[in-house]
C-alpha cells in the first residue's frame, strides 16, 4: 500500500513538472537525395550540448530547449553539413524532413574535420583511455565504479563508501598513480573532496594515462595519471545560459547521496558562475565473514565456577557479523565566478571549495582487531584562480595559469580504554586490569593542520599545422603542523612541522606528419623535491631537536607516437623514464591512517613502455566491432611498497623501498555495437610483476627473488551488455538495461605466511551487477536502480579487507 501511494505521488509530481514546463521538441528524419534514410547522422543544436544521432530509419527527436529560436545542425560522413533555423514562437513541436546532399570534393580542396577532445587524446600516441561519464551520470554510481570499468585499472578500497582508495594501473599502485581534477593534483583539495565524494554528474570525462604521462599534467605520476575533467560552459555561446541538475539516491546500508549543480552565464558580458554541492552518508554496516573474523572467549570461569579451558582462545572463525563502527559522512560546496569568452580572457575564474568529512574506523589496515570508538574528521577550504587565453599577444600562442591555496585540518580521536569484539560488545578487562587507552595501541588526539600552495603555468605555440612547442612549470608546497593533546607538554610546546616542496618543469615538441597519419610527441621533465622536518624526540628525560632536510633532483624524458595505417587501424607507442617522488605520509607518517614514518625513503624510478593499437574490425553502418589492445612494460627501481606489520592483534603500515621490480603484461577490450541499441563489451588483463632484487643489503640472497609481487591482482576480466530502447511508453522516453560482470583470479597478498594471523591468498572473485534506468519523455527526469554483487559473493580488496555484499540503490535525477 505504501509503495502504491509513493508511485502515485511520484507519477502526479512528474506530470505536474511536465505541465509546468511545456517541452519544445523537434521530430524529424534525415534522408539522402534519393529519399533513402541516413542512419547515425549527427543532429544537434548549435552552441549547445543538446544533440543525438539519427536511428537506423533516419528518424530523430530533440527536446529540452530553453530558447525560442535555435539553429539545428545536421552532419553525416560523405554529406554536406546542413544548418536549419528553427522558430518555436508559433508551436512547441516542429516536424522536419531533412535532405542531405552528397559531399563533392575537388582534387585541390582541403577538408577540415573537427575532432572531439576524446578523439584527439586517443590519437596522441599515449596509452590513454578516455571515459565519457555522461551516459553514466544518472546511475547511482560513485566515480570509483566508473573507473573500475577501465581496462588495466583496478580500484582498491579498504571497505565501503568513504574508505581509503588506491589504484593499481598496469603493475603500478598507490601514489605511483596520481589523481588530478582539471589538471590540478587532487591532494591539494584535502581528503574530504576526493574520488569518494565528487558527484559523477559534475564530471564530463575521465582520462586515464597508463605509464607515460604528458608534460601538461606537470606531476610525478610514475605509474600513470587519472585526470578528472569537470563540465564547462561553452565560452563562445552568445546566449544567456541558466541550467543545472539535482539528484538524490538512497541505497543499502542506509546510504544517502545528493548533489545539486547550477550554471549561469550572461552571453553578452561573459559573466559566469557555477555552484555545486554534495552530501554523502552511509552506515556501511554490511556483513563480513572472512577468516580474519575471529571470536575469542573472554569468560575466565564457567557457570559452575571452574576455570574456562577456552579462556582467551579463538572459539569461532569466519562467522558472519555486521560491521558496527564504519559510518561515513561528507559534504561540500564549490562556487566558481568570473568571466569567459572575452577578447582578453577565454576563461578567468575564481573558485572557493569548502568540504568536510567524518569517518568511523572499524579496524586497522587488516581486519584483525575491531575498533568501536576510533574515528577521524577533516575539513578543507581551498581558494583557486584559473586563467586561460588562446592567441595571447600573437596568433597560435595559448597560455594558462592556475593558482591555489588551501587550508585543511585532519584529526583522529582514540582515547577509550574499551576493547570490542566483532559482535560490537565491550570485552571485559583481562584479569581485571583496565586496558591502556587507545584501540590502535596508543591513545591519541592528534590534529594535523595542513597548508598547500599550488601554482601551474603552461604555454603552447603552434608554429604551423605540423609543429608545436609547449612548456609547463608546476610548484607545490605542502606544510603540515601536528599537535597531540595526549603527548607530553614538552613535546607539544615545540610541536612538529613537516614540509615538502615540489617543483616540476617540462617541455614538449609535437609533430603531425604524413597527411596527419603520423603524430609524434617528444618531452623532457625536471623534478626537484625538498623534504624538511622539525620535531622534538624524547630519549628518557632528555628532549632533542631533530632537523631533517633532504633535496632530490631527477630528470625524466620520453616520447609518444601514433600512426594511422588506414581508417580502420591505428598503432600507438610510448616510452618514458619516469620519476615518482615521495610524499608526506610515506616519509613522515600519518597517525590517522596508522602509517609509521620512513624518513630514508628514496624516490621511485621506472622505464615505462607501451605498444598498442585501435582496430575497427567490422563496420557496416548498422553494426560495429572494435578492438583496443596495449602491451606494457614497467621496469622499476627503488620500488616503494606499503607493508602491513602485524603485532599481536594490531596492525600498522610502513612504506619501504623494496628494490627492483619488473612488470609486463597485456590488456585488451573488445566492443560490439548493434544499431545503437545493443552494446557488448569484453575486457581482459594479465600482469606478470616479479621481484628481481637478488641480494639484500647484507649480501644474502633474497628469499623472494623472482617471486610474483604480492597484493597485486594479475589476472582479471570484465564483461558487460547493455540495451537501449526509446519511445517505450511515450515518444521521447528512453530506457537502458545493463549487466556488468567482473572476474578476479586469486592472488597472494603477502610475500609469505607470517604467524597465524596472515591470510596468504585473496580468493577468486566473480561479481555481477545489474542496472536499469528510465528517462521520462520530458528528457529532464531520470530514475535509475542498480543492484550490486547480486549473488552476495564474498569480495575482497586491499590486504584481504572484505567489501560489501549484495546491495541495491535507486537514484532520482532532474535537469533544469
Amino acid at each position: 500500500m505504501k509503495n502504491s501511494i509513493f508511485l502515485f505521488i511520484f507519477y502526479i509530481s512528474s506530470q505536474i513538472i511536465i505541465a509546468n514546463n511545456p517541452e519544445k521538441t523537434i521530430n524529424g528524419k534525415v534522408i539522402d537525395e534519393d529519399n533513402n534514410p541516413i542512419p547515425f547522422a549527427n543532429v544537434y543544436i548549435e552552441n549547445s550540448t543538446i544533440g543525438t544521432n539519427s536511428s537506423v530509419d533516419g528518424s530523430f527527436i530533440l527536446s529540452d530547449f530553453t530558447h525560442k529560436k535555435v539553429i539545428l545542425v545536421v552532419k553525416s560522413i560523405g554529406y554536406t553539413e546542413k544548418k536549419i533555423p528553427v522558430d518555436f514562437s508559433k508551436s512547441n513541436s516542429i516536424l522536419l524532413n531533412i535532405k542531405l546532399e552528397e559531399e563533392k570534393i575537388g582534387l585541390n580542396e582541403v577538408v577540415v574535420k573537427a575532432e572531439t577532445k576524446a578523439t584527439q587524446i586517443n590519437k596522441s600516441g599515449f596509452a590513454v583511455t578516455s571515459v565519457d561519464v555522461k551516459p553514466l551520470e544518472t546511475r547511482p554510481l560513485e566515480l570509483n565504479d566508473v573507473l573500475e570499468q577501465t581496462p588495466g585499472l583496478k580500484v582498491r578500497r579498504d571497505g565501503g563508501l568513504g574508505s581509503q582508495t588506491t589504484f593499481n594501473l598496469n603493475g603500478m599502485s598507490g601514489r605511483a598513480v596520481r589523481i588530478f581534477i582539471d589538471g590540478v593534483p587532487m591532494e591539494s583539495f584535502g581528503s574530504s573532496y576526493s574520488v569518494n565524494s565528487i558527484p559523477v554528474s559534475l564530471i564530463e570525462r575521465v582520462d586515464v594515462y597508463k605509464g607515460v604521462v604528458p608534460v601538461e599534467l606537470g606531476n610525478d605520476a610514475l605509474g600513470g595519471a587519472i585526470n578528472i575533467v569537470t563540465k564547462q560552459l561553452n565560452p563562445n555561446d552568445k546566449k544567456n545560459i541558466f541550467n543545472g541538475n539535482a539528484s538524490y539516491q538512497y541505497g543499502s546500508f542506509n546510504t544517502h547521496r545528493g548533489d545539486v549543480i547550477a550554471n549561469w552565464r550572461n552571453g553578452k558580458s561573459g559573466l559566469t558562475s557555477r555552484l555545486s554541492m554534495f552530501y554523502n552518508y552511509s552506515d556501511n554496516d554490511y556483513k563480513v565473514w572472512s577468516d580474519e573474523i575471529k571470536i575469542r572467549d573472554y569468560n575466565e570461569f564457567l557457570p559452575d565456577g571452574s576455570r574456562n579451558p577456552n579462556y582467551l582462545k579463538v572459539v569461532e572463525q569466519g562467522v558472519k557479523v555486521r560491521r558496527f563502527h564504519d559510518a561515513y559522512k561528507s559534504k561540500g560546496a564549490k562556487f566558481d565566478m568570473g568571466v569567459t569568452g572575452k577578447r582578453w580572457a577565454d576563461q578567468l575564474l575564481y573558485s572557493i571549495n569548502l568540504s568536510d568529512d567524518y569517518k568511523e574506523l572499524q579496524h586497522g589496515p587488516r581486519m584483525i582487531k575491531p575498533y568501536g570508538e576510533r574515528f577521524t574528521e577533516s575539513k578543507t577550504i581551498a581558494h583557486s584562480i584559473k586563467y586561460l587565453k588562446k592567441d595571447l599577444f600573437i596568433d597560435n600562442l595559448t597560455f594558462s595559469l592556475d593558482g591555489q591555496y588551501s587550508l585543511s585540518q585532519r584529526s583522529v580521536v582514540d582515547t577509550t580504554t574499551n576493547n570490542y569484539n566483532w559482535y560490537g560488545e565491550i570485552i571485559p578487562p583481562v584479569a581485571g586490569v583496565t586496558p591502556v587507552p587507545g584501540e590502535a595501541g596508543t591513545a591519541t588526539l592528534n590534529v594535523d593542520d595542513n597548508e598547500n600552495y599550488v601554482a601551474r603555468a603552461s604555454a603552447q605555440y603552434q608554429f604551423n599545422q605540423q609543429h608545436s612547442l609547449g612548456v609547463n612549470y608546476s610548484y607545490n608546497r605542502y606544510v603540515r603542523s601536528s599537535d597531540d593533546e595526549m603527548q607530553a607538554a614538552e613535546l607539544r610546546n615545540y610541536g612538529s612541522t613537516n614540509t615538502i616542496t615540489k617543483q616540476i618543469a617540462g617541455a614538449t615538441y609535437q609533430q603531425i606528419l604524413l597527411d596527419e597519419k603520423l603524430r609524434n610527441s617528444f618531452f623532457v621533465k625536471y623534478y626537484n623535491n625538498l623534504l624538511e622536518q622539525h620535531r622534538i624526540e624524547q630519549s628518557g628525560s632528555t628532549y632533542d631537536t631533530l632537523n631533517f632536510r633532504r633535496p632530490d633532483d631527477n630528470w625524466g624524458y620520453g616520447a609518444a607516437s601514433s600512426y594511422e595505417l588506414n581508417d580502420r587501424v591505428r598503432i600507438n607507442f610510448s616510452i618514458e623514464k619516469a620519476i615518482r617522488l615521495v610524499n608526506t605520509n610515506e616519509v613522515f607518517g600519518n597517525v590517522s591512517d596508522e602509517i609509521v614514518a620512513s624518513t630514508d625513503l628514496e624516490p621511485e624510478k621506472s622505464m615505462n613502455v607501451n605498444l598498442g593499437g585501435i582496430f575497427a574490425l567490422h563496420r557496416d553502418g548498422l553494426t560495429e566491432l572494435s578492438l583496443t589492445t596495449n602491451l606494457f612494460l614497467r621496469d622499476t627501481y627503488d620500488r616503494i611498497r606499503r607493508n602491513i606489520i602485524v603485532s599481536g592483534d594490531d596492525s600498522y603500515s610502513v612504506f619501504q623501498n623494496i628494490g627492483h621490480v619488473n612488470s609486463k603484461g597485456i590488456e585488451a577490450q573488445l566492443d560490439y555495437k548493434i544499431a545503437q541499441k545493443w552494446h557488448f563489451m569484453l575486457q581482459g588483463y594479465y600482469l606478470d610483476s616479479r621481484f628481481l632484487e637478488k641480494y639484500s643489503s647484507n649480501g644474502s640472497e633474497n628469499l623472494n627473488y623472482k617471486s610474483r609481487e604480492p597484493n597485486m591482482p594479475y589476472l582479471t576480466a570484465n564483461a558487460s551488455a547493455s540495451y537501449n530502447l526509446g519511445d517505450l511508453f511515450r515518444q521521447g522516453d528512453f530506457i537502458n538495461i545493463a549487466w556488468y560482470s567482473s572476474y578476479i583470479h586469486e592472488f597472494d597478498f603477502d610475500w609469505s605466511i607470517i604467524g597465524n594471523q596472515n591470510k596468504p591468498v585473496v580468493p577468486t572473485q566473480f561479481i555481477n551487477d545489474v542496472s536499469i534506468s528510465y528517462r521520462f519523455a520530458n528528457r529532464r527526469t531520470t530514475l535509475a536502480v542498480d543492484a550490486r554483487n547480486i549473488f552476495n559473493t564474498m569480495a575482497f580488496d586491499n590486504f584481504a579487507v572484505q567489501k560489501p555484499g549484495a546491495s541495491i540503490a535507486a537514484k532520482f535525477s532532474y535537469r533544469f
